[in-house]
């Protein structure tokens, strides 16, 4: 028991050294400061770096990526008929199809396709 506390006890100590060390070394300065700011063409920035951007682009891009998964599901399907029975394979593409069709009259039906509102 005694030899679980002091290899917690050393443990912790040097974990403290390590911290306050690291914190002491890494401090920045004026000049660090100043290799963090972007430089282009010698010229400062005019506008910050995180300006709002339009929410609109935002769904546009997950609506795509979202369609863009599917269509990778859909491949498949087309090498498939001539392994399954077609029945099966005709149910399953349909149903697919049918779920991407529906999102995409939901998203219509919401107007996120639309730019101006």
């Amino acid at each position: 028991m005694m030899i679980l506390i002091f290899i917690s006890l050393t443990s912790f100590i040097v974990t403290l050294i390590l911290m306050t060390l690291s914190l002491t070394v890494s401090k920045k300065t004026n000049k660090m400061r100043e290799k963090l700011i972007p430089f282009e063409c010698g010229f400062n920035f005019f506008n910050f770096a995180r300006m709002p951007f339009s929410m609109q682009f935002f769904l546009i891009a997950i609506i795509f990526i979202i369609f863009d998964v599917e269509i990778i599901l859909i491949l498949p399907l087309i090498p498939s008929i001539f392994k399954s029975n077609l029945i099966k394979w005709s149910l399953t593409s349909t149903s697919f199809l049918m779920i991407l069709i529906l999102g995409i009259f939901i998203e219509w039906k919401e107007k996120s396709f639309e730019w101006k509102k």
